[in-house]
């Protein structure tokens, strides 16, 4: 089983029916269209927002046994970059979503004893993917769950940060400043490799491959 831990988040899709979006909901689609059973860790609103996630995650195939509300805050929602700025031009290196409400303090958080409960709950997983951005301490919970649970650990890191403080073995990828989804693909299809029991270089080779990102040599 993989668990994937991050921050879910409302968006509409083209038939205008409510979804699931965000990092973590596209690293756990990739990771199940490779044929792993997959949890989802996250929180979101107690809201309608909230309730079309849940419901978009299980037509997706992705548990949701740790999914929590948050009674306090909204259910975050991606927009286009540009939504609230018609006709503005979008600069090609900045993401082509924005994630409301701005603030990362006034949606859904996810803090140390959320991810150890929730990697408790879950006891069974062969995979830990830490998809968004956490605290240290929420980190190092997913670091201590894993070892739990005899897990491999994939974290991924925003562009440009330095990397936490991980155990040897553990797999830390940096994330694109702009991403088309490729990205979330790649790391699905990673993490579901590792859970078939594919050796790390061989489960990234495939990857990249499937997520049709091309390996440069510098």
């Amino acid at each position: 089983m993989i668990v994937v831990v991050g921050h879910p988040a409302y968006a509409d899709a083209p038939d205008s029916e409510g979804c699931a979006g965000g990092l973590a909901v596209e690293v756990a689609s990739a990771a199940r269209r490779r044929g792993g059973a997959v949890e989802l860790v996250g929180k979101v609103g107690n809201d309608g927002a909230g309730d079309a996630v849940v419901v978009a995650l299980g037509r997706l195939g992705i548990g949701h046994a740790a999914l929590l509300r948050d009674p306090a805050r909204p259910t975050p929602v991606l927009v286009p970059a540009a939504a609230d700025n018609a006709g503005a031009e979008v600069d090609a290196e900045s993401p082509e979503e924005r994630l409301l409400p701005e603030d990362s303090a006034a949606r859904p958080g996810l803090d140390a004893a959320d991810v150890e409960l929730a990697l408790r709950f879950l006891p069974g997983a062969g995979v830990i993917v830490l998809a968004d951005t956490l605290s240290e301490s929420a980190i190092a919970a997913g670091v201590e769950g894993a070892s739990f649970s005899s897990a491999r650990l994939v974290v991924v890191v925003p562009a440009g940060a330095s990397p936490p403080d991980v155990p040897q073995g553990a797999v830390v990828l940096e994330a694109p400043v702009a991403d088309d989804g490729s990205f979330g693909r790649l790391v699905g299809v990673f993490a579901g490799a590792l859970d078939a029991g594919v050796d790390t270089v061989a489960a990234f080779e495939e990857a990249v491959a499937v997520s049709g990102w091309e390996r440069v040599v510098v």
